[in-house]
C-alpha cells in the first residue's frame, strides 16, 4: 500500500508558524517532519551590541515567555559582571518569573488546548471548529467552554501581577543584571497578594477540576503521543548571591536515572535545518541556507550527549518528584496544570517574605570575564543563553530554547526529535481525525516556534 501524505499547515493555536508533514501507512503515522517556517535571527541581531542590551532585546524573541529570556540574560550578565544579588531581589525576580509562568500555563490550557476537547460557541474565534471526537456531555461541555472566559481574567491578573514589579508586560523592564530596579513597596506587595490569591482560587476552582475531567474523558491520550522517556531540565527559580542555588533541581533523566546536566555535552546539529557553516576553519559560524535540499526547518536539532531529550513541565515535575507518570500527550497536559498550582503557591509565599523598601539592585560597572553561559527552565523547558564579548560588545550570542529541544528535526543519523517521535506510531482511525489527533499531540508540548528559530 502506498504511503498517504498529510500536510498540516499551518498548525493553529500555538505561538509562531509551524507546519507538519505526516506519512501514513494503513492509517498509522510512520514518518513525521515538524517544520518551523519563520526565521528570526536574534543571535545575529545581538552581535556588536552592548552586552547589557541582551536583557531587553532577547525578550523580544517572544511575547508570551519574554520574562524567561530576560531572566536568563540577567543571570548571564550577573556572571559577566560578577554581581552580588541580595535575597529581596531574588524574591522579586522569582515572583515576576513565576507570574509569567502562570499566565502562560493558564492561556495554554484554555486558549490553545481546550478547543481540542470541547465544543466552543459557534462565533469568532471558534468558527469552523473541527468537533470530531469531542466527548464531554452537554452540561460539562457548556461549563468548560464558559471557563474560557474566566481564564481571560485569570491570565490578565497574572500579567497585572508581573507588571506591578516589572513596569510593563510583556517585556518587563526591571528584572535586570544586579537585581531588580523596582521598589517592593507595601502597597505593591498587598496588590500582588490580592491578585495571586485570586489566581490560586481560579486554579483550584477551574483549572485543576477541568484538567481532571479532560484527563478522565480522554484517558486514551495517556497512551498517545509518547516519547522515549529522556527528559531534561535546567532547574527553576534561582536564589543565592551568585544565582547558584536552584529551588527546583536540574537533571537529566534517562532510563529512570537522574544525573546533573553537563553543558559541554550539548550539541547543535544543522543536518536537516536551513543553515550552513561558513567554513571548516570556523565551524561555529552558521548562516541561513533557505534552499538547502535536505533541510525542512529553521530549527536546529539540539542533542545532549548525542541524543534527543524532551523538556517542559512534565520533565520538571518528574525530575523533582512532583509527578509520577508517563510521557504521553495527556501526561504533559496534566503535569502543566499541576505545576501551575505549585508555582502560584510559591509566588504567594515569596510575596509574604518580601521586605518593603528601596529597589534591591547593585550593578557592578567593570566586566569580570569575557564569556559566560547561563541556563534556567522557561515555561516550555530548558533555556540557554551564551555570550562571548570583547570589552562590552557582543561578538557572539547563542540561544537554545525549549522548543528547539522538543521540535528538533532529525539529526545527522536520522534520529527524530521529541515531537516527531511522539507523532510516529499514532493510529488515525478515520480521515476526519487526521488533524485532530496530531494537533492534540503537538499542542501538548506548548510549542513556541518564534523562540526556536535562531
Amino acid at each position: 500500500m502506498s504511503l498517504q501524505k498529510v500536510l498540516f499547515s499551518p498548525v493553529t493555536r500555538l505561538s509562531g508558524l509551524l507546519s507538519v508533514e505526516l506519512s501514513l501507512d494503513d492509517n498509522t503515522i510512520v514518518e513525521a517532519a515538524v517544520s518551523s517556517t519563520m526565521f528570526r535571527g536574534y543571535e545575529y541581531i545581538m552581535r556588536n551590541r552592548h552586552v547589557t542590551d541582551a536583557v531587553y532585546l532577547t525578550q523580544r524573541i517572544c511575547g508570551i515567555c519574554s520574562t524567561a529570556h530576560g531572566a536568563v540574560a540577567s543571570y548571564l550578565l550577573d556572571m559577566l559582571y560578577d554581581n552580588d544579588i541580595n535575597e529581596n531581589a531574588q524574591y522579586l525576580r522569582n515572583i515576576m518569573l513565576g507570574a509569567d509562568f502562570l499566565q502562560n500555563h493558564i492561556r495554554h490550557f484554555y486558549f490553545f488546548g481546550l478547543p481540542d476537547f470541547v465544543i466552543m460557541p459557534k462565533r469568532p474565534p471558534f468558527t469552523d471548529q473541527n468537533c470530531y471526537d469531542c466527548r464531554l456531555n452537554a452540561a460539562d461541555n457548556a461549563r468548560l467552554a464558559g471557563h474560557y472566559i474566566e481564564a481571560v481574567t485569570a491570565a490578565e491578573k497574572s500579567h497585572q501581577l508581573l507588571a506591578l514589579f516589572g513596569g510593563k508586560t510583556p517585556h518587563q523592564h526591571s528584572f535586570i543584571h544586579g537585581g531588580v530596579a523596582a521598589a517592593p513597596t507595601a502597597d505593591k506587595i498587598n496588590q500582588a497578594l490580592y491578585l495571586t490569591r485570586d489566581i490560586i482560587k481560579f486554579i483550584e476552582r477551574y483549572l485543576l477540576p477541568d484538567t481532571e475531567l479532560i484527563a478522565e474523558c480522554y484517558d486514551d491520550y495517556f497512551h498517545i503521543g509518547q516519547t522515549q522517556g529522556r527528559l531534561l531540565s535546567f532547574g527553576l527559580f534561582r536564589f543565592g548571591n551568585k544565582n547558584q542555588q536552584l529551588l527546583w533541581k536540574d537533571g537529566i533523566s534517562e532510563n529512570n536515572n537522574v544525573s546533573k546536566p553537563r553543558l559541554e555535552l550539548i550539541q547543535e546539529d544543522i543536518s536537516r535545518a536551513w543553515y550552513k557553516r561558513a567554513s571548516y576553519e570556523k565551524p561555529s559560524d552558521i548562516y541561513p541556507a533557505p534552499y538547502k535540499p535536505e533541510a525542512y526547518t529553521w530549527t536546529k536539532a539540539v542533542l545532549y550527549n548525542g541524543v534527543h531529550f524532551e523538556g517542559g513541565p512534565l520533565a520538571r515535575m518528574i525530575i523533582n518528584g512532583f509527578y509520577n507518570g508517563g510521557t504521553s500527550a495527556m501526561d504533559r497536559i496534566v503535569a502543566r496544570s499541576l505545576e501551575t498550582r505549585l508555582i502560584a503557591e510559591l509566588v504567594e509565599k515569596w510575596l509574604n517574605l518580601l521586605t518593603p523598601g528601596e529597589p534591591p539592585i547593585n550593578q557592578k560597572t567593570e566586566i569580570a570575564q569575557n564569556r559566560a553561559i547561563s541556563v534556567i527552565d522557561a515555561m516550555r523547558g530548558p533555556l540557554l543563553h551564551a555570550a562571548l564579548i570583547k570589552d562590552t560588545q557582543v561578538e557572539r550570542y547563542d540561544i537554545i530554547t525549549p522548543t528547539a529541544w522538543n521540535f528538533s528535526p532529525k539529526d545527522k543519523l536520522g534520529k527524530r526529535g521529541p515531537a516527531e517521535t511522539a507523532l510516529v506510531g499514532t493510529y488515525i482511525p478515520s480521515p476526519e481525525l487526521k488533524y485532530v489527533i496530531p494537533g492534540r499531540i503537538i499542542r501538548s508540548f506548548d510549542p513556541c516556534i518564534q523562540c526556536a528559530t535562531h
